[in-house]
């Protein structure tokens, strides 16, 4: 599927694993964007709808001034709230189980040995788990953050390498929350640095997904609060909604990768499986 072969399973540094997350989308950037376009962008497509008419509905009662709409408004804005979250939650769930499996499937087979067809048959397996490890790793970084800030710092950059483990390991959810936190120990901080940086990274890319439709809802608050009519339009407003959710989808390759190496690598550095298979490898030889 690529015309090189990038090697996973190796001890990198900070640089490295910088360097080394951008060389291997590179490597893969045009399947994995066809990946994308057939797994991925249709709950992303789904995510930008229902955001878009979070966001009309919560401006339409500022621009109209109408109050009799507030009641109607209200409920609307609650359910697609919550609609909102569902789908970005199933939207991202879907992303991380395509790139785990594609970079698995890298891993096992070679660049040029598997084809995108086996990246989604594999996928569907484990959307579930990863779901299921989504919201429980949710709820645990939520209640270290209630107990004390601190811990929950903590646990969320431990349990980022749950998805990993349970793709690349094929553990449980239970077995790759306990098990995260014995790979990454003695590694925390390296692990939050790089982390951190890559999360501003997508985070900077994203913010342009998400300008148009920051500068509409601006420019609409802007008008009403001066006492001039504009009348907000649905279709506008799910369409950059809809750019806003679909460039998110595709910034997650990023990190989502991102966090693949560091895995390999906390692996390397502590079981050396690459080295071993190497090993193996000179025994055949001779």
């Amino acid at each position: 599927m690529t015309t090189e072969n990038f090697k996973l399973e190796k001890v990198r540094d900070f640089g490295q694993l910088f360097t080394d997350t951008f060389l291997f989308i590179k490597y893969n950037y045009k399947n994995i964007l066809r990946g994308m376009f057939y797994y991925v962008l249709p709950f992303g497509l789904l995510h930008g709808v229902v955001l878009g008419l979070l966001q009309y509905e919560t401006l339409l009662p500022i621009t109209s001034g109408n109050s009799f709409e507030t009641d109607y408004s209200s409920s609307v804005i609650i359910y697609s709230t919550i609609a909102s979250y569902f789908f970005l939650l199933l939207s991202y769930t879907v992303t991380m189980a395509f790139m785990m499996e594609y970079i698995k499937l890298y891993r096992d087979k070679g660049a040029n040995n598997f084809e995108l067809n086996e990246v989604g048959k594999a996928m569907l397996a484990d959307i579930p788990k990863i779901l299921g490890a989504l919201i429980l790793a949710g709820i645990i970084i939520v209640l270290g953050l209630i107990l004390l800030v601190i811990p929950g710092i903590y646990i969320s950059i431990c349990v980022s390498l749950v998805i990993p483990i349970i793709v690349f390991e094929e553990e449980s959810v239970g077995d790759a929350i306990s098990g995260c936190f014995n790979l990454i120990k003695n590694n925390w901080w390296n692990v939050f640095a790089f982390l951190f940086v890559m999360g501003l990274v997508s985070s900077a890319l994203n913010f342009a997904f998400q300008l148009p439709s920051t500068i509409y809802t601006m420019v609409t608050a802007i008008f009403a609060s001066t006492g001039d009519t504009m009348t907000i339009s649905k279709s506008i407003t799910i369409l950059f909604s809809i750019f806003q959710a679909l460039g998110y989808a595709l910034i997650q390759i990023l990190p989502l990768t991102a966090i693949a190496l560091v895995y390999f690598n906390l692996i390397e550095r502590r079981q050396s499986p690459a080295l071993l298979k190497d090993l193996e490898t000179v025994g055949k030889d001779e």
